[in-house]
């Protein structure tokens, strides 16, 4: 099949997804901000170790977002940041040291790490984002991580209005861009999951 048509089958298939979910139809809708989740809708919480391949990426910054395997030293390289030791640590925690060490190069930087696993997912990215598509990304990844890939929001969004639509919950799940950015634990290890659907109002 053709990979654009593969898209768009995809992403008509998302919308209808949405439009059967109720109150989810465009702005009308229940919701629930990120931090009144409880726990177990977060990412696990593991450790990098020898055998896994990192995935870092800096938000808007396509040039320093890198993909390693951790060396036998326990590091990876990243670019403007240099060597850093991953091992044994936790990623929320490495992406707070790449940030850091950014600064110096970058206004802000905004940074997720996550772990490649043996499988990826298929997330729709709809509304008010540069790209929308559907975009395949690592399991448990941030929300950051599918808005980068859709190319940031456009200049017509509601940076507080970003939603989840995820099977087996009654309402969406509510993001602010802000929140995302600063690295506020609820928003950012909310780890996206296959069926998830990110809209952008």
């Amino acid at each position: 099949m053709n990979p654009f048509r593969h898209i768009l089958a995809l992403s008509a298939g998302a919308l209808l997804a949405v439009a059967s979910l109720p109150g989810c139809a465009g702005t009308v809708g229940a919701y629930t901000w990120v931090e009144e989740m409880p726990p177990a809708t977060e990412a696990k919480d593991f450790v990098i170790r020898d055998v896994d391949t990192v995935n870092v990426r800096v938000y808007n910054q396509d040039a320093i977002s890198t993909h390693e395997r951790v060396r036998s030293d326990g590091k990876i390289t990243i670019p403007m940041a240099g060597e850093i030791l991953v091992r044994g640590r936790k990623p929320a925690e490495i992406a707070k040291e790449i940030e850091v060490k950014l600064k110096s190069v970058v206004v802000a930087p905004v940074v997720t790490v996550s772990v490649e696993q043996s499988a990826q997912i298929l997330i729709p990215v709809l509304g008010e984002v540069k790209n929308a598509g559907t975009f395949t990304i690592d399991s448990g990844s941030s929300v950051l991580v599918a808005l980068a890939d859709a190319g940031g929001l456009s200049d017509y969004a509601s940076p507080d209005r970003i939603f989840i639509l995820r099977k087996g919950l009654d309402r969406r799940v509510r993001f602010r861009l802000t929140d995302l950015r600063a690295g506020i634990p609820k928003a950012v290890s909310f780890g996206l999951m296959a069926g998830d659907i990110v809209v952008v109002e």
